[in-house]
């Protein structure tokens, strides 16, 4: 096997412990990483297509409480969000939409946790759902992460954590779902071309992922996963920009 079908396959692993342990780490930590063993668009477009799959498998074990009414209102926005996102993700040349990707990791995940110190709260109405779900749907397709997004608005409305992680499961599957069909709209090419035994062993790893995070979600602190969910994403977030700055020079 190829060193770098080899790597895709750990970086899918992963991110499919971290979805499970976290509700929300397969594209911060896959995404990054997927970007630079492929290239920004179809990279993108797989760590969508997997994140569909593990936030499927996660809504399976969740859908009990799923808050419904959030869910369409932040949905409605994401579906329409995906359009300017895989958009913007069709027409920037590489090196510049590698440099887009690092920079909305970064700045999603430095933003996430700054509000969750600040203490300040906002509404939960239509508005700010929607506001969320449309900002959430653009980095999905841009950047494959659409989950910091709807965290911050969590801690903003002071949603309990229970539902949002359930909530945020469908959510995530109608993001993720649209970016793929407007990525593949404007772009023909986007589908990863990767031979059949990668795209079986992608699967495989995948629930592995799943499973293994499963079991070690029980044996953690999530607040431990999301620390290091977060070193994982800012390094591969930090590496993607590296990348992309160093090819524009």
């Amino acid at each position: 096997m190829e060193p770098v079908v080899m790597l895709i396959l750990f970086a899918v692993f992963i991110g499919a412990v971290s979805q499970r342990v976290t509700g929300m780490g397969f594209g911060l930590v896959s995404g990054p990483f997927l970007v630079l063993l492929l290239d920004p668009f179809s990279g993108v477009v797989l760590v969508n297509i997997c994140g569909i799959a593990a936030s499927g498998t996660v809504f399976v074990r969740t859908w009990r409480e799923v808050e419904w009414s959030s869910f369409w209102k932040l949905s409605l926005g994401s579906v329409i969000g995906t359009i300017p996102g895989a958009l913007l993700a069709a027409t920037l040349p590489a090196s510049p939409l590698q440099i887009v990707i690092g920079l909305l990791i970064i700045g999603s995940l430095i933003s996430s946790m700054v509000i969750g110190r600040i203490g300040k709260t906002v509404p939960a109405n239509f508005g700010t759902k929607f506001t969320t779900g449309l900002l959430s749907g653009t980095m999905s397709a841009a950047a494959g992460t659409g989950g910091p997004a709807v965290s911050a608005y969590a801690v903003l409305t002071k949603w309990e954590q229970r539902t949002f992680a359930a909530t945020l499961q469908p959510f995530l599957v109608v993001g993720t779902t649209s970016a793929v069909i407007f990525k593949a709209v404007f772009d023909h090419g986007a589908w990863p071309q990767l031979a059949a035994p990668t795209w079986i062993g992608i699967a495989a790893v995948l629930v592995a992922g799943l499973v293994g995070g499963d079991w070690l979600s029980k044996k953690i602190e999530s607040s431990t996963a999301r620390i290091a969910m977060i070193i994982l994403a800012l390094g591969g977030g930090t590496a993607t920009l590296i990348k992309g700055l160093s090819h524009l020079s």
